[in-house]
């Protein structure tokens, strides 16, 4: 049985997967032609990564209503800074403004809005990378939230 957090990070998975934007694998090993999605901890390759982390903005006390930021880091190995780019676009197209959405899983996302973005440049082995934090507001019910 997932928590919460697990379970709006493996459902945002799954959708961007669904979007053609990334591969989404519980195994977490990817071919280097994939763009690989994976919740948590940068690792080494492959090369094209979107890693999804989350963590509390805020909550209400007795209404299910929490706010969730989700860190989405992207990285496209290469000399041109381009891709990655593109890549953090698609993701902004795909959520910026989505609203109502169900996820696998269940977990009811009210609305989703970008609220930063950062170049990260490269790493020390030439991956552009940037970062986007993107605020989603979600129903969570709980024993004592209704």
């Amino acid at each position: 049985m997932s928590g919460s957090t697990v379970t709006l990070l493996t459902g945002l998975a799954e959708d961007l997967a669904t979007a053609g934007i990334g591969t989404w694998k519980t195994s977490g090993v990817y071919t280097i032609t994939q763009t690989g999605i994976i919740l948590g901890n940068i690792p080494q390759g492959p090369d094209r990564i979107i890693t999804l982390t989350a963590y509390s903005v805020s909550d209400s006390p007795s209404l299910s209503d929490s706010t969730i930021g989700v860190q989405v880091r992207c990285r496209w190995g290469g000399q041109d800074p381009r891709p990655v780019n593109d890549l953090s676009d698609l993701i902004y197209q795909r959520w910026h403004g989505m609203t109502a959405v169900t996820l696998t899983g269940g977990v009811y996302v009210v609305q989703s809005l970008l609220n930063s973005a950062v170049g990260l440049g490269q790493d020390e082995n030439a991956r552009w990378a940037n970062a986007s934090n993107y605020y989603m507001s979600v129903h969570l019910p709980s024993t004592n939230r209704t």
